[in-house]
């Protein structure tokens, strides 16, 4: 039974001494980018993120319009950007590069034409807005900004008289 224990003992001091220091390897070196969506068409923009504790991680691919600054995220130790795709990039793989703490990180990326099993976005109706989308129809047929104005002074006019009129047979009655 003691021979068990001390067993236990060694192999647990062994994993904490071991797991440790992975870690802090891990933490050295920055690693893979993480590239979502991994296949995307071109215009589109990527979210980047790479295991990395620099203060200033900049990341680069042929595919991008322009280099990426990272920021802190909210997950410990990792750092996040957002990349546009250009729209003039060729369909293929592009590899994608991060520079922390003078290492270097790297992912990949698929452009494609169209992504598949997504439709190109196309309005299918108009927005509920308010009529929003008859406004160039109404302008084109010459509005109907007199006939509203006439038909709203009228009505504020009706009311008016209604409440005058009710305010002097008030005062008669009481009266």
């Amino acid at each position: 039974m003691r021979l068990i224990s001390v067993t236990l003992c060694a192999v647990s001091a062994a994993a904490a001494t071991l797991f440790p220091a992975t870690a802090a390897m891990a933490g050295d070196a920055p690693g893979m980018v993480t590239v979502s969506p991994s296949v995307i068409a071109p215009g589109e923009v990527v979210d980047l993120r790479v295991h990395c504790d620099g203060r200033r991680v900049v990341g680069a691919s042929e595919a991008f319009t322009a280099h990426v600054a990272f920021a802190a995220s909210t997950e410990k130790g990792a750092m996040f950007g957002q990349a546009r795709i250009r729209s003039d990039v060729p369909a293929k793989n592009y590899a994608v590069a991060v520079r922390c703490r003078g290492r270097m990180a790297t992912g990949m990326l698929s452009v494609v034409q169209q992504r598949v099993g997504m439709p190109l976005p196309t309005p299918t109706a108009p927005v509920h807005a308010g009529g929003g989308a008859t406004a160039a129809l109404v302008a084109a047929q010459g509005g109907t900004e007199t006939r509203n104005a006439v038909v709203g002074l009228v009505l504020a006019g009706t009311a008016a008289l209604t409440v005058a009129a009710r305010s002097i047979r008030r005062r008669r009655d009481v009266g």
